[in-house]
């Protein structure tokens, strides 16, 4: 649902989707569902709460505010969507993010019956699991929650849904399966009829519309469909766990992201433009001139509402604009955005202060309602969390609207070029359910022609007509679009419905391709995907070296979708082509994963006469070595792999045809070629991460070991059985090689039966830098099950830091500077290997990390470091049972690295009401090792290890320290 920066996270000591929450790795979890509520009634004021709320949230300028409606009626809400009849209807939801209890969410429907703008009456609209985001229109409630998209009618009129469309299924994982943290979140209409969806990055396996469109996702994304379902598709990829967007008049989306706490992903604000890819999680780090780029970053935060409002009973400085809601920074956002290239730059103000924004929306009357999620955190907590708070501008005129369901056609097509959004909005919804005439279609084509009126009024007739008349609408959109005010939403129109393109003339999109609009040439680009127009594709290549890297980056993936194979090896390998040319053309070559392809590079990697060409080709064929691997509808976590250029790299069937070449060029490589080329194929993980020392080791002329070390590498991304049968014999080679072969374990993210007894070795030794084991043991503390848990234990206990002048050492980068606690290593290491042996206390004394040689005086060694992060670990939070029972280990080392894990939980607890059960948990056993002189010994020096002496300091008077 929504994800908050690590030091939030971890002052709050446990995160949404960090795994279930304290209570329930602690105690008994609620599984409360709230409090019974009649079907409908009369709401009661408190107003004890109102002004607790008031009190918390501090109005625009000039505005004036009311608590609309708060618990019990509208708690924990998660989405606010006002409808044309004068009701509003807010989305509740208990589990919030991290439950998955059943029957906790349920859709309310408020009136305000005497305009003092407090709902006074409600009803039950629907009792429904996860409903994250609404949409209403009079007659329609669309409801998203994961896994459906529904579409819900009061038939009756009592204010109950009873009728149900489901018009999307499987877009996203219902509470059977998880609960909705970074699952399918809010929905918006837009101005052009579609109903978009913001996808946290959980993303959805087939999912599917009502006229059988499959899609399919992981991670997060930008969605849309249809309100009757049919053409369901997927707008943007590469988000993170968005959860809302605002559209523009003219279609264009904006988003506000998620940071990904400490993972080099901030709280990106994108532009999510047609075909774009932002990045997130296997580009943004290491290939970044690959994805789109986002138009700020604000760095921590937690991003939810989206909205773009104009109306002009709002004041004038903020009209006509968009605003985000952020859940972390207890803020709501005014933006300023003015067009840069394909793309925006960007002003952020504060617009509001409120508690954990979670939505926003204007009903038609000039009103602004925001949801928050006052009191609450990431589950359900009691019974009074939530408001809604409906905010009014007395010095301007609110909009009036006629009264939708009984306004004439005429009243409804004079909407539609209105100077307020809702009011466009919802006369399209009206219209199209009634279906136009053909008199209302040609004034629809006069409004969307009138020069006179602005362009926002033009491009929303443009898009009522073309959801009313389809094909009939596209002579009048192929004249529009020789107006260069409306050109660019012509365009768009002309091709939205992709069963309506039949005789849509393709030269229009491709001399768009050459407007003095980039915007324009965006909607060029995305019109000849739509129109299949590989044959015109050549003319896309011009824009492959625009300066400007938004179009840039969208003229490298249309030609992608496209197919176009022949057009992105004629630019690679023609005479006289741009660097900038080559790359942006071996980018495009690189996404597409067949045989002709392959064998096109191929060819041109064995005859051209270019360095250049060749190294392109090169570079091609690693990327297409491993395509992303299958998919099954298991989530990647908070921390997913950011390596790229694939979260889950797996060869295809023509990754044995590539080898050869990889294998070959490295071979033949030396020097700084053979650097910069082997560095970049472990970019590509095509050679595993830290073997480049190694192949350099054994690139002496003549050397048998060089042709035998890159067969077992060429091709890998990890060190397979092949290489570890190299190793002991390398390694014995002297200190250079010794130094390599740690390197090369240094970099693996996964440790196999073959390879962890060498990795152990590694990590213990040392003869190696403090730098080399660092890693290692950062790889170690991410081990998973339990026999990787106790192989890390065996290792970290080992490496434990000294007693001997305790100092509080520097955190580690990316931490919050409690000593203790530490961000999560990347990667996810897995082992199926059996848990090592007992290892003698002289090794023990051996491992003791020291500082590194140059490092600052008083500064933890980056062994030291990684011991910190292993022990401040979340992840250590939920093996507090684990830890509690190895203080009763034989093994001394082992006993003292339970205590100072132990201690880091008491010290976490300490600080977080919320983690009473953890200090229940492990306060008696920390307060009965002071009894034992055995523990007591162990506990002792853990205390002084952890640095937390004084939470101890009366226990530490009365006993006698070990010598």
């Amino acid at each position: 649902m929504f994800m908050t920066s690590r030091r939030f996270l971890l002052a709050a000591a446990f995160s949404a989707g960090l795994g279930a929450p304290a209570q329930a790795q602690f105690g008994q979890p609620n599984m409360g569902t709230g409090p019974k509520l009649p079907a409908s009634g009369a709401i009661t004021r408190d107003t004890a709460y109102e002004r607790k709320v008031l009190e918390n949230i501090t109005a625009p300028a000039g505005a004036t505010m009311t608590l609309f409606a708060g618990p019990p009626i509208a708690m924990y809400p998660t989405a606010v969507a006002p409808s044309p009849d004068g009701s509003v209807y807010v989305g509740v939801d208990l589990n919030l993010a991290q439950g998955a209890v059943k029957g906790r969410g349920r859709v309310m429907r408020l009136v305000d019956t005497d305009g003092d703008g407090r709902a006074d009456r409600y009803t039950t609209f629907l009792d429904v699991d996860s409903p994250r985001g609404i949409v209403a229109d009079g007659k329609t409630v669309y409801v998203m929650h994961p896994p459906n998209l529904t579409a819900y009618r009061d038939t009756n009129g009592d204010g109950i849904a009873d009728d149900s469309t489901d018009i999307v299924k499987g877009i996203g994982f219902g509470l059977d399966v998880r609960s909705s943290d970074h699952s399918t979140n809010n929905i918006t209409l837009g101005p052009d009829g579609w109903i978009y969806v913001a996808v946290g990055d959980y993303g959805y396996l087939n999912a599917t519309g009502k006229d059988g469109n499959t899609i399919t996702r992981h991670g997060g994304s930008l969605v849309r469909v249809r309100p009757d379902g049919t053409g369901l598709e997927i707008v943007t990829v590469g988000t993170r766990n968005i959860y809302d967007v605002g559209i523009d008049p003219f279609g264009h989306a904006f988003t506000r992201d998620n940071t990904n706490d400490g993972g080099g992903w901030d709280t990106r604000f994108h532009y999510l433009a047609p075909n774009a890819n932002m990045g997130y999680p296997s580009l943004f780090r290491y290939f970044r001139e690959e994805h789109m780029p986002s138009i700020a970053d604000y760095g921590a935060g937690s991003g939810t509402a989206g909205l773009w409002i104009q109306d002009p009973g709002v004041p004038d400085q903020v009209n006509n604009s968009l605003f985000t809601g952020d859940w972390t920074t207890n803020r709501v956002y005014h933006h300023v955005l003015t067009p840069k290239g394909a793309s925006f730059a960007i002003e952020q103000h504060d617009y509001m202060t409120v508690p954990h924004a979670i939505d926003i929306a204007m009903d038609d009357r000039s009103h602004l309602y925001v949801g928050s999620l006052i009191g609450g955190v990431f589950n359900y907590a009691g019974d009074t969390v939530g408001a809604i708070v409906r905010v009014s501008f007395p010095g301007k005129t609110p909009s009036k609207p006629p009264t939708w369901a009984s306004a004439s056609v005429a009243q409804l097509v004079d909407a539609i070029v209105s100077d307020n959004a809702v009011h466009r909005i919802w006369a399209q919804q009206e219209l199209a359910r009634r279906g136009a005439s053909a008199a209302t279609v040609t004034r629809l084509g006069q409004l969307a022609g009138d020069r006179a009126r602005p362009a926002y009024a033009r491009a929303s007739a443009i898009f009522a007509l073309k959801r009313l008349a389809g094909e009939r609408a596209n002579p009048t959109l192929v004249r529009l679009a020789d107006d260069p005010v409306v050109r660019e939403v012509a365009l768009r129109a002309l091709t939205d419905d992709r069963t309506h393109v039949a005789n849509v003339p393709v030269n229009l999109f491709v001399q768009a391709l050459q407007d003095t609009s980039y915007f324009v040439r965006v909607q060029g680009l995305n019109g000849l995907v739509r129109l299949g127009a590989r044959d015109r594709a050549q003319a896309i290549v011009p824009l492959l070296t625009s300066p400007d890297s938004a179009l840039a980056h969208l003229a490298v993936q249309s030609l992608a979708a496209l197919g176009a194979r022949d057009v992105a090896l004629a630019a690679l390998t023609a005479a006289g082509s741009s660097p900038a040319l080559r790359t942006r053309a071996r980018m495009v070559l690189q996404q597409l994963h067949d045989s002709a392809t392959v064998g096109a590079l191929l060819g041109a990697l064995g005859s051209s006469s270019s360095a250049d060409v060749k190294h392109e080709a090169l570079l091609a064929l690693a990327r297409l070595y491993n395509t992303e691997g299958p998919w099954t509808g298991d989530w990647w976590g908070t921390h997913p792999s950011t390596l790229g250029p694939y979260f889950a790299p797996a060869t295809w069937e023509q990754s044995a045809r590539i080898r050869p070449a990889l294998r070959d060029a490295l071979l033949a490589a030396q020097g700084d070629d053979f650097r910069a080329l082997a560095q970049t194929f472990v970019r590509n993980r095509v050679l595993p991460a830290g073997a480049e020392a190694l192949l350099a080791a054994v690139s002496t002329p003549g050397d048998p070991s060089r042709a035998r070390l890159v067969d077992a590498l060429a091709g890998a991304s990890q060190v397979g059985d092949a290489a570890v049968a190299l190793l002991p014999e390398l390694d014995r080679r002297g200190a250079a090689f010794h130094t390599a072969v740690a390197e090369l374990l240094a970099g693996e993210t996964t440790f196999g039966a073959p390879t962890l007894p060498l990795a152990r070795a590694a990590a213990l030794d040392t003869t190696l830098s403090p730098e080399v084991r660092g890693r290692l043991l950062t790889a170690f503390s991410q081990l998973s099950g339990d026999a990787g848990r106790d192989a890390a234990v065996a290792v970290f206990a080992l490496v434990t830091p000294r007693t001997a002048a305790p100092r509080p050492p520097s955190p580690p980068a990316g931490t919050t500077g409690d000593p203790g606690a530490g961000v999560p290593g990347v990667g996810v290491v897995k082992s199926g290997a059996p848990a090592p042996g007992a290892v003698p206390a002289a090794a023990a004394a051996a491992a003791t990390p020291t500082a590194a040689p140059n490092a600052p005086a008083g500064a933890p060694s980056a062994v030291e470091q990684a011991w910190r992060r292993y022990v401040g670990s979340f992840d250590r939070f939920q093996q507090l049972d684990y830890f509690a029972a190895l203080t009763k280990s034989a093994d001394e080392a082992q006993r003292t690295l339970a205590y100072a894990v132990l201690l880091q939980a008491a010290r976490a607890s300490s600080r977080s009401p919320m983690l009473a059960p953890v200090r229940e948990k492990v306060a008696p056993v920390i307060d009965a090792a002071w009894g034992d002189p055995t523990a007591r010994t162990s506990l002792v020096d853990a205390i002084h290890i952890m640095h937390v002496e004084s939470l101890y300091a009366d226990k530490l008077k009365v006993t006698k320290e070990p010598d």
